[in-house]
């Protein structure tokens, strides 16, 4: 399914990295924090997060270095055998075409509600996965060029969104912090953590690394780029709406972008850009977890890769129409970082442990 002679650079992994873990997740973070946390603390369970997740990164390196392996598929079936590792692998590609179909229900919605209101989602649909099948089809090496471009057109014009959205930004709307103490900030924990999920793409990138010595520093850039970007969206957020109102609001960041127009230049409306570079990073995401799906299913079916790709955008349609509204949707997501924390938060350190004390009582 994959050309095992492709290789990408450091610098293209955290690009793939930071557009996989972006996704959709900044149109709708502020909202699911707000909820959560009912204070304006939620960037606070956002910082103590990110800093869990840089814990985690490196922890992941030093099992990687310790116990080097080429595919996390591999990896798998070595430390649960055959049949479980199956499976497990099985879990794996389930997950990675949840959020595939999460990333083109997302795209759908806000394809109707802001561009082509008129416009059958099924056509929207079926056009982003046959788009996001075709790179899968070039492989990761065509993929892995294409992100930090995108990567630095997104960073662009964000920088240029948010200092203008500075203007409606008042600080006494992030105040008092902590006035209920840190109960807020734990049960926005979880909220916060879907919103990191893509960080796990580190685990299968080694294969196609031309270099493996700076693992943790393509981890950790291709981290904290959306790390800091979800930061500041949700400061900015609540600066100007107040939680109360963030809570209510469908899509929170664009409606920042919304409430303030550009007078003097030839684009008025700053969130028009806003929406098709997003668009452009909901196709990067799906599009890396869907090759690291197809990888999945080559390794376990040994199925063509046409066969391979026709099944898989079938899967992905059907799972994608199934919720029947945003909000269902949402509820989607807890099943998908349930599976997140048990597939890459518990089973790697499970690898490791097993493999470990296999290769040695080998190697004795």
């Amino acid at each position: 399914m994959v050309n095992h002679k492709e290789s990408i650079t450091s610098y293209q992994a955290s690009a793939i990295i930071a557009n996989t873990t972006l996704g959709a997740s900044m149109m709708i973070l502020p909202r699911a924090m707000a909820q959560a946390a009912a204070t304006p603390d939620g960037w606070i369970a956002l910082l103590l997060m990110s800093g869990i997740y840089i814990v985690f990164i490196f922890a992941n390196v030093l099992m990687m270095k310790k116990v080097p392996f080429s595919s996390y598929y591999d990896y798998t079936n070595e430390g649960l055998g055959k049949w479980i590792g199956a499976l497990a692998n099985l879990l794996i590609i389930i997950y990675f075409l949840g959020v595939a179909s999460y990333e083109v229900r997302a795209m759908s919605e806000m394809v109707k509600f802001f561009l082509l209101q008129n416009t059958p989602v099924a056509v929207t649909m079926i056009s982003f996965i046959l788009v996001g099948l075709y790179l899968v089809v070039g492989g990761i090496g065509d993929f892995a060029r294409l992100c930090p471009f995108f990567l630095i057109v997104t960073l662009i014009i964000l920088f240029i969104a948010y200092g203008l959205s500075v203007q409606e930004f008042k600080l006494d709307n992030l105040r008092p912090v902590l006035g209920e103490g840190f109960s807020p900030v734990f049960k926005s924990f979880n909220a916060s953590a879907i919103s990191f999920v893509g960080i796990e793409m580190m685990l299968f990138m080694p294969v196609y690394m031309n270099t493996q010595k700076h693992t943790f520093a393509y981890g950790a850039i291709g981290f904290l780029i959306p790390a800091i970007i979800y930061i500041f969206t949700y400061i900015l957020v609540v600066g100007a709406f107040t939680v109360k109102e963030t809570a209510t609001l469908t899509w929170p960041t664009i409606a920042l972008f919304q409430s303030f127009d550009i007078q003097g230049i030839f684009i008025e409306r700053i969130e028009s850009f806003l929406l098709i570079v997003w668009l452009v990073q909901l196709y990067t995401s799906f599009v890396g977890y869907t090759f690291f799906a197809a990888m999945g299913v080559s390794k376990l079916t040994k199925l063509p890769k046409k066969v391979v790709l026709t099944l898989m955008g079938i899967v992905i349609y059907f799972a994608a129409v199934f919720p029947k509204d945003v909000d269902t949707v949402r509820d989607y997501l807890t099943y998908v970082n349930n599976l997140f924390f048990l597939l890459f938060g518990i089973l790697p350190f499970l690898l490791f442990i097993i493999v470990f004390f296999k290769r040695r009582r080998k190697a004795a």
